[in-house]
């Protein structure tokens, strides 16, 4: 499947994409017949266009070369019309905007991987198998050998930039350049000039999330750390664009929420949940209301003891609020309440589940390797919109 916030749906709401092991495939919603788009797992799916039904892919150049210059093409999921929408040297395409007249991108020049992938482990888990030893000499765990490598990558300082392609001419604009590492860049899903981003590496030692316009001007960040190893992250934006929503821990580990800024006002809401009831990702409903998390194991940062859930999240004021009394320049508090709808016990959550409403919201949809292969599975979200 698509990264979580990815978008991975018609305008209509009708079909979705995922891929597959043979490529790229479309999924009608109303019966879940699966269709093959386009075959070779050399078509690397991005996400869906907003105002046409076309599924956006890119195709790197032949060549042993770790980050080597792609095409990127839309093949549109009821003809299988393919077009050809831009080209880049280096570099990677993460999104368009809400009008879809321009791609954005990020680049990092002379950055090494992660962590060498091989092809059956980015194969099963879409990642690589992470490793790395601690000061004793014995192998790290999968959770915190990820963490060493990522120090690694972020204590590299590397020359990287944000960019915009125009579909139309094909210019190329560099909004923003840095030695930090730039990471999970999006446009708003409605303001077409609204690009959120952030800084990448070890959570506690970034200031992750920034806002910034299409033309380079009003970069901002979005949080402020207020206690040492307060961490936030794995941002996403509400269907209508006017909030923005992350994982926030008041420390690290210790206190969860999902933190939301709304973007008009500056308004804040953060929203307490369990420790069990984090999610290596959340994500929201079209009702904007509705929260979702598709847990966690046990080594995992929240080092929840029943964390292997996907789970609806349901906020309500804290007990004895008293709004009438409240500032609006602070923060208003509400708490979770979760409903638990799949047990992922079996599930090894070294492949990220990235679970996602569908745009009736009656559905969540998430990949996992409970019985074994990776597959897709739905269940019914009951949040119709």
């Amino acid at each position: 499947m698509l990264y979580f916030y990815r978008h991975a749906y018609t305008p209509e709401g009708d079909v979705m994409v995922i891929k597959s092991p043979s490529g790229i495939a479309a999924v009608r919603l109303t019966d879940w017949k699966t269709t093959p788009l386009i075959q070779g797992k050399e078509n690397e799916l991005l996400f869906m266009l907003r105002t046409t039904r076309e599924a956006v892919y890119s195709v790197s150049d032949p060549g042993e070369a770790l980050d080597r210059p792609k095409t990127i093409y839309a093949i549109h999921v009821d003809t299988k019309k393919v077009r050809r929408l831009a080209r880049i040297q280096a570099g990677g395409i993460t999104g368009a905007n809400a009008d879809d007249t321009m791609l954005l991108g990020q680049v990092a020049y002379g950055a090494k991987p992660l962590q060498p992938k091989d092809p059956a482990s980015v194969e099963k888990f879409g990642q690589a198998e992470y490793a790395a030893l601690g000061p004793d000499g014995k192998p790290l765990n999968f959770a915190k050998a990820k963490g060493v490598r990522m120090l690694e990558r972020w204590a590299a300082r590397v020359p990287a930039e944000l960019f915009t392609i125009d579909i139309a001419t094909g210019a190329r604009k560099v909004l923003h350049q840095t030695e930090e590492w730039i990471g999970h860049a999006q446009f708003s899903p409605t303001d077409p000039k609204l690009i959120r981003f952030c800084m990448e590496g070890p959570w506690h030692r970034v200031d992750r999330i920034k806002l910034i316009k299409a033309d380079g001007t009003g970069l901002r960040s979005v949080h402020t750390r207020t206690m040492n190893m307060e961490i936030w992250g794995h941002e996403f934006f509400s269907h209508d664009g006017k909030w923005l929503w992350y994982d926030l821990q008041t420390p690290r580990g210790q206190v969860f929420w999902v933190a939301g800024l709304e973007l008009a006002t500056g308004k804040r809401v953060w929203k307490r949940l369990e420790r069990d009831d984090w999610g290596v990702h959340f994500n929201i409903a079209p009702d904007n209301k509705t929260f979702a998390s598709d847990g966690g194991d046990l080594d995992m940062v929240a080092h929840a003891p029943d964390g292997k859930w996907i789970s609806l999240l349901r906020a309500s004021p804290i007990v004895d609020a008293d709004p009438a009394s409240d500032d609006g320049n602070l923060v208003t508090i509400e708490k979770f309440a979760s409903t638990r709808l799949v047990d992922m016990s079996a599930h090894d959550y070294r492949l990220e589940p990235n679970l996602r409403f569908t745009p009736d919201g009656k559905w969540l949809v998430f990949a996992s390797n409970m019985h074994g292969a990776n597959h897709v599975y739905a269940v019914e979200a009951g949040t119709n919109s």
